[in-house]
This record gives C-alpha cells, sequence and structure tokens, in this order.
C-alpha cells in the first residue's frame, strides 16, 4: 500500500472486511483481525461504521477459538440492509433473481427462452422484471446496491458489451451494461458464466483462499474461468468469452482443424446419440436442455448415455491438458450441465490422471454445483458491495 493515501488505506481496509463477513458468512471480530491482519481497534472500528450503515449486523455470541475469556458476538450480513440483482442468461435458462445481502434469494423471473434471440429487446425485457421485482420487494430503492450479469458470449467487459453470443443467436454487438443502468439506474458488473462460477467458487466457495483455479464450463460448446496468483485473469483488455469456436485438430491422418464445440462439447455429444434428422431439428435452446436430459437419463441408468459422457469427458480432458500443464492450477472445477453427471467427470478425471507425466502437482479435480445464476447474484454482491466505494455516511443517514 505504499503511496497510497490514509483515506484509500481506510478504504481499502473496509473492503477487505467487508469481503470478509461477505464471504465467510458468520465470522467473529477477532477472526477478521487474525485473517487479514489488522489490529483489533481498527477492525472494531470498521465493523461499528458497517452496522451503523445496515451492512452489517451482530448475531449469537461465541468463544474465541482456542483462546479463553468471555464470549464475543458474531458478526454477518444484515438481510435488510440491501438488495441485488442477478440476471443469469444462456441458451438453456434466463433467470432474474432479486436477494438481500445474505444472498437469499427473495424473488425471480424466468424468461423460458421467449425472445432470446434478440439481445437488445431481451436485456431490456429482463431489467422490466427485474423493475417489477424492485417495485414489489425493496421498500427502500437507494438500498439496492446493482446488477450482476452473467451471460454466454464473447465479452468486451472494459466496455461492457456483448460482441456476439452464438448459442443465444445475438449476431450484433449489444451494449448490455449501458442498458441496464439506463433501465435500473444502478451499477452493473458483466461476466461470462465460467468467470462468474471462477469468482464465486473463489471468494464464497469450495475453491475460497486457493489462489490458482481453472473454471471449465461443460455446456454446448466450452467457457472457462481462471484466477492465476490470487487474481482473477481475464487477458488484454478485459475481453473474455466462449470457447464455442476455438480450433484444435481432429487428431487423425488429415489434421483437419476443427471447433472444440464440434470435437468433444454438448452439441457433438448429442450429434453422436441423435438422428442426424433429430438433431438438426433441434434449437440451440431445445439442445440444451436435451444436454440436462441425457445427463438425468444417464442415471436410469442408460448404459448408451453413460459411455457417452464418459467418452466426452475424456475427449474434453484432452483438449485441455496442455493448458492444465501449463498453467499448474491447484483445483480444476467442471461446472455446467454436463459436468453435473459423474460419469463424465470421472471421464475427465481418469483421462487427466493418464496425462499427468507433465503435472509437478497432482490436480485435484471436482465439479461444480454453482449456476450461472446464482453466480450472477454473487458477482453482484461481490462487485457491487464488498468491492465498492459505497458511501458509508448516506447509507447511515438512509432510515
Amino acid at each position: 500500500m505504499a503511496g497510497w493515501s490514509q483515506e484509500e488505506i481506510g478504504r481499502g481496509n473496509r473492503q477487505r472486511v467487508l469481503g470478509e463477513i461477505l464471504g465467510s458468512g458468520t465470522i467473529s471480530r477477532t477472526q477478521i483481525a487474525d485473517n487479514l491482519a489488522l489490529n483489533a481497534a481498527s477492525v472494531s472500528r470498521i465493523t461499528r461504521e458497517l452496522i451503523e450503515a445496515r451492512l452489517v449486523q451482530e448475531v449469537g455470541v461465541s468463544r474465541p477459538e482456542g483462546r479463553r475469556g468471555p464470549r464475543t458476538k458474531k458478526l454477518t450480513m444484515d438481510r435488510a440492509g440491501g438488495y441485488v440483482i442477478g440476471i443469469g442468461i444462456n441458451a438453456y435458462q434466463q433467470v432474474v433473481t432479486l436477494a438481500d445481502l445474505s444472498n437469499n434469494r427473495i424473488a425471480s423471473w424466468d424468461a423460458g427462452g421467449a425472445g432470446l434471440t434478440d439481445g437488445t429487446s431481451f436485456i431490456k425485457a429482463c431489467c422490466k422484471r427485474a423493475g417489477t421485482l424492485i417495485e414489489k420487494h425493496v421498500p427502500e430503492r437507494d438500498r439496492l446496491f446493482g446488477v450482476g450479469l452473467t451471460i454466454a458470449g464473447n465479452l468486451d467487459k472494459a466496455r461492457g458489451t456483448v460482441i456476439s453470443a452464438p448459442t443465444l443467436g445475438w449476431v450484433e454487438e449489444t451494449d448490455v451494461c449501458e442498458i441496464v443502468r439506463e433501465e435500473l439506474g444502478v451499477p452493473v458488473v458483466l461476466e461470462t458464466p465460467s468467470a462468474a462460477i471462477c469468482q464465486s467458487e473463489v471468494t464464497f466457495g469450495v475453491a475460497r483462499n486457493i489462489e490458482n483455479v481453472a473454471v471449465i464450463y461443460c455446456a454446448l460448446g466450452f467457457g472457462i474461468g481462471l484466477q492465476v496468483n490470487g487474481e482473477p485473469y481475464s487477458g488484454i483488455g478485459r475481453v473474455g468469452g466462449v470457447l464455442t469456436e476455438a480450433k484444435t485438430t481432429d487428431g487423425v491422418g488429415s489434421n483437419a482443424p476443427v471447433s472444440l464445440t464440434d470435437l468433444c462439447g454438448g452439441k457433438a455429444l448429442l450429434r453422436q446419440l441423435l438422428t442426424p434428422e433429430v438433431f438438426d431439428a433441434l434449437s440451440d435452446q431445445e439442445k440444451a436442455q436435451k444436454i440436462w436430459d441425457v445427463v438425468s437419463l444417464a442415471d436410469e441408468p442408460d448404459e448408451n448415455y453413460r459411455s457417452a459422457l464418459e467418452e466426452f469427458g475424456a475427449r474434453a480432458a484432452n483438449c485441455f491438458s496442455l493448458s492444465l500443464t501449463v498453467l499448474q492450477p491447484e483445483l480444476v472445477l467442471l461446472a455446467g450441465p454436463l459436468a453435473q453427471s459423474p460419469y463424465y467427470l470421472e471421464g475427465f478425471r481418469k483421462q487427466i490422471e493418464n496425462l499427468k507425466a507433465d503435472l509437478q502437482v497432482p490436480i485435484k479435480i471436482k465439479s461444480s454445483e454453482m449456476t450461472h445464476m446464482g453466480a450472477a447474484r454473487l458477482l453482484s454482491l461481490n462487485e457491487n458491495i464488498a468491492n465498492a466505494e459505497l458511501d458509508l455516511n448516506l447509507l447511515k443517514g438512509g432510515r
């Protein structure tokens, strides 16, 4: 923090403390001080300000771990202190959700695919529905802190735009963040589902406190989210996207270029399982639903579906093994519909095990249950509250 002003240091410490409370769910002041290497007086002052701003509240009592002394109250987010909106959009499901500061879902709206292919109109429709939820459930409009958007597409996150979203039918650039700001008048943050899931798992979930994490979103195509050395990685210009059209070779004599989707994605899986007539007749939205059907039917059991899921899990591992060897992540999380199949996960894991000779440390591979909708809410909580420059004086006065 060399060169920072006292005001900047104070704001940074407040954000760190708020992040600890938000990420932990319930935590003591002593634990916060230990985790952040802050003195008790600073933590006490910061938490008092957060309580006065109705962002945090005291709950229950507990004895400090491993210490003698009186029981102390713990801290948690104040559920009644504010709200966020999460909007999650992919080919399978498009949902607008209102949640409180503890990420309790209050109300939601599922678009069901209606009007999805027109990006601008669809985002405006989502905002209209969000406005209805806000009007009905948010008593103080100034306690709505922001919107988190997760969209399965090629994003320019610096400009807040969707460059294209092939599986949604969006072929023109869409200024999604500008639309949301104009319609709802609150801060907006935009991410791909894979990047948002990575950030959410690192901040709130199974990857908490792990510095190097890779999330691979396995659906019709693929997306990837990375945390490298404790920081989210988006590349130059914070441009992120799905890997739908990323090219590799077919691995046979011709070495013809082929997209990851056509080689080992969900579309390729369906093409193998369905007749050409049935496959061609399905829209991308219907194909997204069909993937969930395949995952469910594999537990019937359906040997054909089960073996196909294992095969395509191994194919995906082949495609990503070189990248994982270079990145050397401590944890790989497979997310999305295909990753909910234990057969797909096992096929991926076994193939990585076969290819592990170049890995200095064995990679832990797990399935993430985080959805793109849930990640949208957590994205909003993290970026629009924990990492935002909130005016606590204004919040204290808003009683």
